[in-house]
């Protein structure tokens, strides 16, 4: 019983690496573009440690002749963050994480610098789009993409705070000393960049949206296992239920989470039932405590 269990999760398991992999690597391709080929010869910045790598390159270049890439730059500021990562939010999350920040990397070094259009407002437009979209097919499948992503995470769930301001504040950073060192036009054209990459985001992928989920399964004590040692947010039970044709007995399982976290679920109950029905609907409004993550 226990072989036919395993066999029938290990290829649910395989087929969610493999795609958050996938995902990992297309953040790589896409990003990379992005920035090669279109926020590196305009001269327009990107937002959080992407953009602060591009600035610090082109302060040491510029400043004190010392020639380091963006995608070295980026690997660096991580390294940190990722430590921080394993430390605090695990070694699943932190592992593909340290994969898309990887990817980036290479594509970096590997896509070459190549100007498609000289227009800093195109380039905005679509070096902030390519970038954004990387990042929300990354968020979509359950993984970050480094840098200030891992603080604002961290912090929330030590204190319970969200800390959105959090990547503003970055961002400022890098537009006032970019304004201040190479005009305040191309900083301006930057916000843009940031504004794009931000829409594009939400646009595949909406953290702050809230799903309602209804779990009905057969196997209730492996699931609430799985939901009392993984899962963060309440949830309610309702009990005695059975299936009309089979008159096999069920359990109901009722909770609300942001579409952020809805990956993560979905994966919990794979793990504890990989035959459980899950509907899935949009949460248009919510009154009374929710834990924000």
């Amino acid at each position: 019983m226990l072989k036919g269990k395993e066999a029938t999760e290990k290829p649910d398991f395989k087929a969610t690496s493999i795609r958050r992999i996938g995902a990992a690597i297309l953040y790589g391709m896409l990003a990379s573009i992005g920035i090669n080929f279109f926020l590196v010869p305009a001269k327009v910045y990107s937002s959080g440690i992407t953009g602060l790598a591009q600035l610090l390159s082109k302060i040491l270049t510029d400043y004190i002749h010392l020639n380091l890439s963006i995608s070295t730059l980026i690997l660096l500021l991580n390294l940190p963050l990722v430590f921080l990562s394993w430390k605090k939010l695990g070694s699943s999350f932190t592992c593909y994480s340290l994969i898309s920040v990887i990817a980036s990397s290479i594509f970096l070094k590997i896509v070459p610098v190549m100007t498609i259009t000289t227009n800093p407002l195109v380039a905005a437009i679509f070096g902030g789009g390519l970038c954004g979209m990387g990042v929300g097919i990354c968020l979509r499948y359950g993984l970050s993409t480094g840098g200030v992503d891992i603080i604002a995470v961290v912090i929330q769930l030590a204190t319970g705070r969200k800390v959105g301001q959090l990547g503003f504040l970055v961002n400022g950073m890098i537009l006032i000393v970019a304004g201040f060192l190479y005009g305040w036009e191309l900083a301006l054209y930057s916000i843009i960049a940031i504004y794009v990459n931000a829409h594009m985001v939400d646009f595949f992928h909406t953290r702050q949206q809230k799903m309602t989920v209804t779990i009905i399964t057969k196997k209730s004590e492996e699931l609430e296992e799985a939901l009392t040692s993984k899962f963060i947010h309440g949830v309610t039970v309702i009990d005695h239920g059975y299936g009309l044709y089979t008159k096999e007995p069920v359990k109901m399982y009722i909770t609300v989470v942001s579409k952020y976290e809805l990956f993560y679920l979905e994966a919990f109950v794979q793990e504890a039932d990989s035959k459980a029905f899950v509907n899935v609907q949009q949460t248009t409004d919510l009154v009374g405590n929710f834990r924000q993550i």
